[in-house]
């Protein structure tokens, strides 16, 4: 056996090895990541635009968003909120409106936004199900906005 293929063979088994005792992953097993489609509201214009809800549940990150427009208003600042209503799956109620992050889009209406909550972030909703929806708005009402959502906060 020459040089290089003892090195292949080496290099083989340790990849294998790592596959076979790495641990699994583990998100929050309570709610899981959600991919919620933003739609436009009133005659505003998107391809495609969502928020990726993602709850790692960590001592550092509780929650990760992301904000994704797509065809949206060309080069134009978007501020997204989130509605959260407490104790309300529904949405019914009246919520409480955190602006959690900007978007800004480039020429051809593209544009990306992230929001990270800590654990300290969700202090007194903490084992709780809420409503949850998001608007992302250029101006006084929302461009687009998602459904309502059902999170579980552990």
């Amino acid at each position: 056996m020459g040089r290089w293929t003892k090195v292949a063979v080496a290099i083989a088994a340790l990849c294998a090895v790592t596959v076979l005792y790495a641990g699994p992953a583990s998100g929050d097993g309570v709610y899981r990541s959600s991919h919620i489609a933003l739609n436009p509201v009133g005659g505003a214009s998107l391809r495609n635009g969502f928020v990726e809800n993602i709850h790692a549940n960590g001592p550092i990150v509780y929650a990760h968003e992301q904000y994704v427009l797509n065809g949206a208003a060309a080069n134009t600042t978007y501020q997204v909120v989130l509605m959260v209503f407490p104790g309300d799956p529904s949405c019914s109620s009246s919520p409480l409106s955190i602006p959690v992050a900007t978007v800004q889009t480039n020429a051809a209406g593209n544009g990306t936004g992230s929001h990270v909550f800590t654990p300290a972030d969700a202090d007194g909703l903490r084992g709780t199900t809420v409503g949850g929806m998001w608007t992302v708005s250029a101006g006084g009402s929302p461009d687009y906005q998602t459904g309502c959502e059902t999170i579980i906060l552990d």
